[in-house]
């Protein structure tokens, strides 16, 4: 039901690009778009079994009436293709395509965390360096391309993945400049947060737009950004009010959507 109702009050219809993270195979994403409150959407989806340690990957799922998938493919960094297999992590999804006739290119991401010291921090550098060779490549061959880049990056909008290598900023780019606009930088300014640790708020879940969606000649606008957190998806027990309803606690069930909010943004074309 909630993946339904993202974007409906402003738009009147159900999102037409949905990125997911957490996938564990392509039957999971089958059963959800055949789902109750999904099935009357033509819903289809980009998705490959990644190398991870716990078989969990990223994925792409689309209104297939509105948006025409040319290409796709995943991404995975030298570092993590090679060795003794132990290294391994999930990959990056890309995916073109066009969005009402207009070319797009979306990169869905799932950053390792941050955890114990960030010993995974090889892994966040060669995963942020392999997505923005990949990005530098789009943007050499295209004018002003369309680049959505979004998913779970484990870190607020001002890290290093996001600032040096993504070089993600709250000004909207000129024409022709290789940076991002990065909505979320100024909602985590504003204490807004897409899940917690320890109490503290969190803006890991992030959209970030090329260039391409600003210049004067472009159909595509985006109009707004926004964490979507109704009361529904919200932990109801008063020690942990606000926050998002997760289904697990470790072991204990509690039945609700995720520890994450959603996230959304609205396009003008």
């Amino acid at each position: 039901m909630a993946m339904s109702k993202i974007g409906l009050e402003e738009t009147s219809f159900g999102p037409s690009l949905i990125g997911v993270a957490e996938v564990e195979n392509t039957q999971v994403i089958t059963d959800l778009i055949k789902s109750e409150h999904l099935i009357d959407t033509a819903y289809d989806f980009v998705h490959y079994d990644s190398w991870d340690e716990r078989g969990i990957d990223v994925a792409l799922i689309y209104n297939s009436e509105v948006f025409h998938v040319e290409h796709s493919e995943p991404l995975r960094p030298p570092m993590l293709t090679g060795g003794d297999g132990q290294d391994l992590t999930r990959d990056v999804l890309y995916v073109r395509g066009k969005l009402v006739d207009e070319l797009m290119h979306i990169f869905v991401v799932h950053m390792p965390s941050r955890r114990q010291g960030d010993i995974n921090q090889a892994k966040r550098q060669a995963i942020a360096q392999h997505l923005i060779d990949k990005i530098r490549h789009v943007q050499e061959n295209e004018k002003n391309p369309h680049i959505i880049v979004l998913g779970d990056f484990n870190a607020n909008p001002m890290a290093d993945s996001l600032k040096k290598f993504l070089k993600g900023s709250s000004r909207k780019p000129l024409e022709d400049e290789a940076g991002f606009f990065n909505p979320m930088e100024v909602m985590h300014d504003d204490g807004q947060f897409t899940t917690t640790h320890q109490k503290n708020g969190l803006l890991f879940d992030q959209i970030l737009f090329s260039a391409g969606f600003f210049t004067q000649d472009t159909r595509l606008r985006v109009i707004e950004t926004q964490v979507f957190n109704p009361y529904f998806l919200q932990e109801w027990n008063e020690k942990y009010k606000d926050q998002p309803f997760r289904t697990y606690v470790g072991n204990n069930y509690l039945g609700g959507y995720s520890d994450h909010f959603p996230i959304y943004s609205i396009l003008k074309i």
